[in-house]
């Protein structure tokens, strides 16, 4: 059923941006609660629900049109977490130390900073794809337990 996707993807979201806050906690011993809106950390959120989603499918309707899409989207996902969205990360960071070493010739104040932290790591990645593929797993047996 739908309905299932549904609840796994919105589970998979709630229990990794707890994980992301709590190891924000441990890392920084602080709660940092704009973990919740911001990208980029361990694991790669964008890779966990869009594993989630593939598995979820997968799960729902076997190897069907809907999952095979699923899966496509998931592999474009995490190609662009991994590869683009770390290069914008680095770039960021390049232009951020150029216009604050500037800051004498240019108006550092009128430039608002760039997120340096938008990409992963290849193994906030794989710990994202693991997580993406347990967390529906579990989830729907428990389901299917329940009802």
């Amino acid at each position: 059923m739908i309905e299932h996707a549904i609840i796994i993807i919105a589970l998979s979201w709630i229990l990794v941006k707890t994980l992301k806050t709590i190891i924000g906690w441990v890392k920084h011993r602080r709660i940092d609660l704009k973990i919740i809106f911001q990208d980029g950390g361990m694991p790669s959120m964008h890779t966990v629900l869009i594993v989630s989603l593939a598995t979820a499918m997968i799960l729902e309707t076997g190897l069907s049109a809907p999952s095979v899409i699923s899966i496509v989207l998931a592999l474009i996902v995490i190609n662009d977490s991994f590869k683009v969205r770390r290069v914008t990360g680095e770039q960021s960071r390049i232009l951020n130390q150029i216009t604050k070493s500037r800051g004498g010739n240019m108006d550092y104040e009128k430039h608002k900073k760039l997120s340096e932290h938008i990409g992963h790591t290849p193994a906030e990645v794989l710990v994202g794809l693991i997580l993406g593929i347990l967390i529906p797993i579990i989830i729907y047996i428990i389901i299917n337990a329940v009802l």
